[in-house]
């Protein structure tokens, strides 16, 4: 009995010290989802640098990403601009499919190129099931469709959607205006609703990740979930009758599946492009979408083309006049115009003034100047802002020049800017008329009062009191009366001084 114990006491010992003396490694962290990226590109090589770059930026492992290209009828080079970057980037992805269709570049009966016939919207509907059907046969996780204007500009997006772990799930995209990816309300017809609850939502009033009867044009959906089983584009339910359309048909099926659609507002995740008028052009297009950039880089994230597609080099344009001036404090607003108008664009900062300065640069300030309105006198940074407008002025005198378009860093470019211009000065022109400023961007200060209208020339008034130099042009002959006038010895805002130069301030 004696030995008996001992031996079993023996075999314990060696055995907790052989477990003790073994080291065991840790068990590997689990990859991500894979994912399928579907792209279909029509018409779009004007967005596509952007909207690649956005995809290849997305932080989120690119060998867990598969993605599905398919482009088709275009009156643009398109094809090449996408085939340009898959080329590259097809070493970088799990694995590319790409389906090009070279002709014909456009559909039977078709008005123009944004012009959306039943072809079109079949034709599309077949393309997104075909990519639903390649991610179910790759057994992906999940699947994004992202139209090519849509630039999804944060680059945790990805990440940030399979977290949410919705069915489907859609990030609220920005324009321009009010639009965006997704509905609130849908009438029994099919047809969108206006609700109570869609601009507390566009405008981030109200932040989360909400159900609604509608997303498009950028969405996820998680492979895994069983409702993806009766999930289609195309055909269409058996019980459908809504618009033809590859939207609403979609959220139909979502909807007899019992599958809940859902926007997140949470964070910014990047712009949507407004959708071309059916007879627009592709240009019209691409002129949006140029101002949706802007946009972009004024709100931020900012958007950047892919390094992996060629640009071509912008034709410079000064729209007719001899100086394009850019007056503010940021270099990067700077860059923003000259994306916009690829012109020569000169940028003057005279913000960041003391004391001495001012004085060093002969600058008086009017005695007895008080705000017409605030009572308070004239700031430092007023005193800047007005020498960035006076050395604009001088250099037109020195330098002889017909005319000058100023811009201040703050504006916004309205839709057509460009167009618009040309066509205002077009009209100047033709008419003969003398002037010497015509303010762009100004805020009328007494609203109510109505203002002579310029005969012959569209949208031009002879300007009231007026405030804001947003953005003016100015002829030589203006800038040499307002030299003239000697206005660093008595100065005053430059939103005082051009109207008492035109005769029209109230004091």
């Amino acid at each position: 009995m004696f030995l008996c114990v001992l031996v079993l006491v023996a075999f314990v010992s060696r055995t907790e010290c052989y477990f003790s003396e073994e080291k065991y490694q840790e068990e590997s962290k689990i990859q991500p989802p894979t994912i399928i990226i579907a792209i279909i590109a029509r018409n779009a090589a004007h967005s596509l640098p952007y909207y690649l770059g956005a995809l290849e930026r997305q932080n989120y492992p690119k060998n867990r990403i598969s993605v599905w290209a398919a482009t088709d009828h275009n009156a643009d080079n398109t094809t090449a601009v996408l085939k340009e970057w898959l080329t590259v980037m097809q070493k970088f992805y799990h694995y590319v499919e790409w389906r090009p269709m070279e002709h014909p570049t456009s559909y039977p009966g078709e008005m123009g190129p944004k012009y959306w016939s039943n072809g079109r919207y079949e034709y599309l509907m077949k393309l997104k099931q075909a990519a639903l059907n390649f991610a179910k046969q790759r057994w992906a996780d999940y699947i994004l469709y992202a139209d090519t204007d849509n630039i999804l500009t944060n680059p945790e997006t990805l990440n940030l959607l399979i977290a949410e772990n919705k069915s489907v799930v859609a990030p609220m995209l920005d324009s321009q205006g009010a639009y965006s990816n997704y509905w609130c309300g849908i009438t029994p017809q099919g047809y969108y609703r206006r609700t109570a609850e869609y601009f507390p939502t566009r405008h981030r009033h109200r932040l989360g990740c909400y159900p609604v009867p509608m997303v498009h044009s950028t969405f996820l959906l998680d492979m895994r979930k069983t409702g993806m089983k009766k999930l289609a584009f195309h055909p269409p339910h058996q019980d459908y009758s809504w618009p033809f359309d590859d939207i609403i048909v979609f959220a139909f099926s979502c909807r007899v599946s019992e599958v809940q659609m859902y926007l997140c507002n949470k964070v910014r995740y990047g712009y949507l492009n407004v959708p071309a008028k059916p007879h627009h052009t592709i240009e019209d297009d691409s002129i949006n979408f140029s101002h949706l950039i802007l946009d972009a880089m004024i709100d931020g994230p900012s958007m950047a083309p892919s390094k992996y597609v060629s640009l071509f080099p912008k034709r410079r344009d000064l729209m007719g006049f001899d100086e394009d001036a850019k007056l503010g404090r940021a270099l990067a607003l700077r860059d923003m115009y000259l994306q916009e108008k690829d012109g020569h664009c000169m940028h003057v900062s005279y913000r960041a003034l003391n004391s001495s300065d001012i004085k060093i640069l002969g600058v008086d300030i009017l005695p007895g100047y008080y705000d017409p309105f605030s009572r308070r006198t004239l700031t430092k940074g007023e005193v800047g802002c007005f020498l960035s407008h006076y050395y604009i002025w001088k250099e037109m005198v020195d330098q002889q020049m017909d005319k000058a378009l100023i811009f201040e860093d703050d504006v916004r470019f309205q839709a057509n800017f460009k167009r618009r211009v040309l066509r205002l000065m077009e009209e100047v022109e033709m008419v003969e008329l003398d002037w010497d400023i015509i303010y762009l961007g100004r805020k009328q200060v007494t609203p109510g009062d109505e203002e002579e209208v310029v005969v012959n020339v569209r949208n031009l008034v002879v300007a009231d009191y007026s405030y804001w130099t947003l953005s003016y042009a100015i002829s030589l002959q203006g800038a040499q009366k307002l030299l003239n006038a000697e206005p660093l010895s008595k100065m005053l805002p430059v939103d005082e001084f051009l109207p008492i130069m035109y005769d029209k301030h109230i004091k």
